[in-house]
């Protein structure tokens, strides 16, 4: 009967075990969720910046420095 016990002991601390194992895991799967959206709203403002940078410059013809007087005249 002793090794019934020593069955139902291990049983139980591999249950506790997997216990936290499953906490460890859903914490760490709600972190890695976090920092996918984060990562997405992070692509998406990158490329709207990027967007807003390219139409503020399509109009702009090339400047030439040479071209242009230095301040103090």
């Amino acid at each position: 009967m002793a090794n019934i016990e020593d069955l139902e002991t291990r049983i139980t601390e591999l249950e506790s075990t997997l216990m936290h194992f499953q906490k460890d895991y859903d914490s760490l799967n709600a972190v890695v969720l976090e920092n996918a959206q984060r990562l997405e709203k992070a692509a998406l403002l990158i490329q709207q910046l990027t967007n807003r940078v390219d139409s503020s410059t399509e109009g702009q013809a090339a400047r030439n420095p040479e071209d242009e007087k230095p301040p103090h005249y």
